[in-house]
This record gives C-alpha cells, sequence and structure tokens, in this order.
C-alpha cells in the first residue's frame, strides 16, 4: 500500500487529481472557493483535532507582545519541541499575505512530500483560511468528503502588524497515530507547510504551478514541480 501512495508519473496524478475534483479534464477556470471540498475542509479536519483558530486559542497573545519577534520565534520553536504530532512554524509577512491573498483564487494544490531522495508522497493542500490541509492523494481520490488530512495548520496573523511575523500551528499524523498507513515526521511536517507557503509566495512558481494547477490544468506539468520540489528539498537548507 506504501508504494502505491508514493507517485511517480503525471499521468496518474492527473487522474487522482480530477477523479478527486469531479470534474472532467477539459474544463477549466472553474471558481474552486465554493467547492464542497473546501467549505467542509473544517469539518473534515476534526479527526485529526485541527488546531486553535485564532493565536487567543493557543497561546497567552498578550505575553507575546511583550517580547521582540526574534524572542517570539524562539518560543514558538521552543514551545512546540518535543510535542508529538505538533509543530510551529514562523512565517514572514509579506510571504503570508501573498499566501492569504492568492489562495482565494487558487485554494487547492499538489505536493510531493518526499520521503527520501526517490520516493515521495503525493498531499492534496485545500485552504480556506485560516486553515490548510494535506491529505495523502489516494485518500483524497477514494474517500473525498470522508478524507482525513495528514495535516491540518492553523495561520495567526495578529502579531503581523506590532512584530512583523506570522505564526503557524499545525498537528499532523505521526508515528504513534495507531492503524495510520502513512505518518509524517515533524521535520517533514515543517517542511511541507514551509514549501506550500514558498509555492504560492514566490511569484515564478506561482504562476508556474499553482495558477496553472487551479486555472489551466493542461499547462500543469506535474513531473517539473517534482524536479522543483527536489531540488529545493535536497539543497535549501531553510526547507530541511
Amino acid at each position: 500500500r506504501s508504494a502505491q501512495r508514493v507517485m511517480r508519473g503525471s499521468s496518474a496524478l492527473r487522474a487522482a487529481w480530477r477523479s478527486a475534483r469531479g470534474i472532467d479534464g477539459a474544463v477549466r477556470g472553474r471558481d474552486l472557493a465554493s467547492s464542497p471540498h473546501v467549505l467542509s475542509l473544517a469539518r473534515r479536519m476534526s479527526a485529526l483535532i485541527p488546531p486553535g483558530k485564532s493565536l487567543g486559542e493557543v497561546t497567552h497573545v498578550e505575553l507575546l507582545e511583550k517580547e521582540d519577534a526574534d524572542a517570539i520565534e524562539g518560543i514558538w520553536r521552543e514551545y512546540h519541541e518535543g510535542k508529538e504530532g505538533k509543530i510551529g512554524v514562523t512565517v514572514d509577512p509579506n510571504a503570508y499575505a501573498r499566501f492569504r491573498d492568492r489562495s482565494t483564487t487558487c485554494p487547492m494544490f499538489v505536493m510531493p512530500l518526499h520521503k527520501s531522495p526517490s520516493q515521495f508522497l503525493t498531499l492534496v493542500a485545500q485552504t480556506k483560511m485560516p486553515y490548510a490541509s494535506f491529505t495523502a492523494i489516494d485518500d483524497f481520490r477514494k474517500l473525498q468528503e470522508a478524507a482525513t488530512p495528514m495535516l491540518a495548520a492553523a495561520h495567526y496573523p495578529e502579531l503581523v502588524e506590532s512584530k512583523k511575523l506570522a505564526l503557524v500551528q499545525a498537528t499532523h499524523v505521526h508515528a504513534g497515530v495507531a492503524g495510520a498507513a502513512e505518518h509524517l515526521t515533524s521535520q517533514e511536517a515543517t517542511r511541507l507547510v514551509r514549501l506550500c507557503h514558498m509555492f504560492y509566495a514566490d511569484d515564478a512558481l506561482f504562476e508556474k504551478f499553482v495558477k496553472p494547477f487551479n486555472h489551466a490544468q493542461k499547462k500543469f506539468d506535474f513531473d517539473a514541480l517534482v524536479g522543483e520540489v527536489a531540488k529545493r528539498t535536497w539543497s535549501d537548507e531553510v526547507i530541511q
């Protein structure tokens, strides 16, 4: 089963994607903001227990406001260290703003997450802010509304104006989850979130991959995406 979930061909990806979205391959430019897959995002994440919807549900915002940005990054990182199935990430405010704005018109994407240099797990990303979820594509294709994400992330912009950074908390399927066919390490979960932000925030990557995936699927090149992600995964310390 694990081998089946590691996809290597663009034709297999396109077939799964079309089946998951329930559209014919010729349909382009559809407004996905009203997709039932997106609208039911929070409900489907309930099986994973998603993070709080606001920063105030997670921590004491007034205490963080007393610290500078560097200190907050350290506090946020240390707070999540050693917490099984939970990670904390900080995001540049410009990257956050682009992800927030661009995900309204491009709420879906696919991300090949490399488990090794030669194997990767393909996940379907869906965003309805403040949440983003990542679901194994086989589960998404087969179960659709009933599929449980492997990772659910909440974005917190409360400190963007005062501290010039946004915070992200994510919960993910980990090795201790009974019956899970696949799981993510904390490093893989962090990499997944950062890769998604990168592809939405970077103009060239967004235009080459994210926009075609949502609005011009015949121009979407999954093999090129795999190569781009692999290059950044194994050469960029920020992604590691």
